[in-house]
């Protein structure tokens, strides 16, 4: 049985299958993800994490569009953006469904790219049962994997913050190596500071690696004594 509990009825001549890259990789690695459609289809890729988190990776909202050709497809699909392993370590699974309708899931937007479906395997399975046809319509084929996550080194290359507009962006291009727990804070006059643990108190903008291998942004106000 698939990780999410889905077991559709297959329908004829749609056949997919989905495989990663390497069997293990360390966090803060890039990943690539292979998969295969026997037809055009509308393809949906869900990750479910160690803890048991379950994200839609494709669609997403770098690639909206669910439809693809037959044949063998690559994610990332475009230079758009990447797909970089995460704690928590353990197994990973990924799985795919394939339909010749198009579903009514999510695409991701700017501030959640990749959507979350649910917190834990049985949110996540709800939500995506919740917008799949009945398995008698004979529509879609779902297939899964696995690979591995094992620790990463404590500096790592990570793409710079993502800055989406808001507020001032870090003096950072491309990739930077650094731990989780680093990042760039701004102060009231336009000073940058870097940082490793914990950040200036003073009031200003900051942009700070999460131990979930994600940016975070936060506009701080100090009162009183800041020193």
């Amino acid at each position: 049985m698939s990780p999410l509990g889905l077991v559709p009825v297959p329908n004829p001549g749609l056949a997919v299958s989905i495989w990663p890259e390497r069997a293990q990789y360390q966090v803060g690695e890039l990943a690539r993800i292979h998969f295969y459609v026997s037809q055009p289809a509308y393809v949906y890729i869900f990750d479910i994490d160690a803890a048991g988190v379950v994200r839609q990776i494709f669609p997403n909202a770098y690639s909206p569009n669910p439809y693809v050709a037959a044949g063998e497809h690559v994610l990332p699909d475009n230079p758009s953006y990447q797909l970089r392993v995460t704690p928590p370590t353990g197994v990973e699974t990924l799985q795919i469904i394939a339909s010749t309708v198009p579903l009514s899931f999510p695409t991701g937007n700017p501030a959640e790219p990749f959507p979350l479906m649910g917190g834990d395997p049985e949110e996540g399975k709800a939500h995506v049962l919740g917008l799949i046809p009945e398995p008698s319509c004979g529509c879609y084929a779902t297939s899964w994997t696995t690979f591995t996550v094992l620790p990463g080194s404590s500096y790592s290359a990570w793409p710079c913050p993502p800055c989406w507009g808001m507020g001032p962006c870090p003096p950072c291009q491309g990739t930077v190596m650094i731990p989780p727990g680093a990042g760039w804070f701004c102060d009231a006059q336009g000073n940058w500071h870097f940082f490793i643990g914990e950040g200036p108190t003073v009031t200003g903008w900051c942009w700070y690696l999460g131990p979930d291998g994600r940016w975070h942004f936060k506009f701080q106000i100090c009162v009183g004594n800041c020193d």
